[in-house]
């Protein structure tokens, strides 16, 4: 149950981080963007299906987050569950945790994944125990079971997204310690804190709503962005290309490994049909006869 739990949610989760990344990519290269020879386009095309096949993701998260009701279940009711559910062993005690993780050191916060992932799991803990309680109090209102699960629906899916946040955050932290040269370390070790501090902004209401990270420290974790920022752009492109992906792959003129985006647009424009004449025939067959009787 908890594979089943943990790949329905991480399905639902990794595409529709996808989706929305391969969306702004799009938008940050502007009009060469939105045309075809970018590439972008077709790649959206191609992926945005993966977020209702396999599963609608909607569907997907409601599954992890049944799954994540009933462990907070039996641990309020005194028994232990483990694996990547064992953070909400924890709940119980959990209730002043917030505040000492908020009193800790900004300089260790903001550059120890380690703690990333701590404010992670609180964040987690917090919303599925949010979500749960929601549900048990809409069945003691006499609603049908089906009828509270839906109602709670909204909260069940974002206690699920909080807790695949966690998952993917604790996993790459782990990961680090595994890769042995000291400078591939150093640069994916700052991409780690880059994914995670960009997602406590974004998500800063959840971390300010269950007291986790007080305001001054969300103000520092944004400084600290745009410092890593700095720090990882001259790595950007040797980032993206280690996926190895071949020109032929790609079929985008921005992103062609030998950096001849201009000169490959021109001659991608050339083969357009739109292009086979000087001037268009739709200019020789409306507009001129048009000026003619100006």
């Amino acid at each position: 149950p908890q594979l089943h739990a943990l790949s329905a949610g991480l399905k639902a989760f990794s595409s529709w981080t996808a989706n929305a990344g391969i969306e702004e990519c799009r938008m940050a290269c502007g009009g060469h963007g939105y045309s075809r020879c970018s590439g972008l386009p077709d790649i959206y095309v191609n992926f945005t299906p993966s977020c209702t096949y396999e599963g609608e993701n909607t569907v997907m998260m409601l599954q992890t987050a049944r799954f994540l009701v009933k462990s907070y279940t039996q641990v309020s009711s005194g028994q232990l569950v483990s694996g990547m559910m064992s953070y909400l062993n924890d709940l119980p005690g959990q209730h002043i945790q917030p505040q000492h993780v908020a009193a800790r050191p900004t300089t260790l916060h903001v550059n120890n994944p380690s703690s990333l992932v701590e404010a992670y799991k609180l964040r987690a803990s917090r919303m599925v125990e949010f979500a749960a309680k929601n549900f048990q109090a809409e069945l003691n209102r006499r609603k049908s079971k089906e009828d509270a699960w839906n109602r709670t629906s909204i909260d069940l899916v974002r206690a699920s997204e909080a807790h695949c946040h966690y998952v993917v955050v604790k996993l790459f932290t782990a990961k680090l310690s595994d890769i042995g040269d000291p400078a591939v370390r150093a640069a994916l070790n700052n991409l780690c804190l880059l994914y995670a501090l960009c997602g406590i902004i974004k998500n800063s209401g959840d971390f300010l709503q269950g007291s986790i990270l007080t305001e001054a420290q969300l103000i520092q974790v944004n400084q600290r962005i745009k410092e890593l920022l700095a720090v990882i752009r001259p790595n950007a492109v040797a980032l993206v290309d280690s996926f190895d992906f071949s020109d032929s792959v790609l079929g985008s003129v921005l992103g062609r490994y030998d950096g001849n985006i201009y000169e490959d647009m021109f001659e991608w424009s050339k083969k357009s049909p739109l292009n086979k004449t000087q001037v268009h025939e739709s200019f020789h067959k409306h507009l001129k006869p048009l000026q003619a009787k100006l």
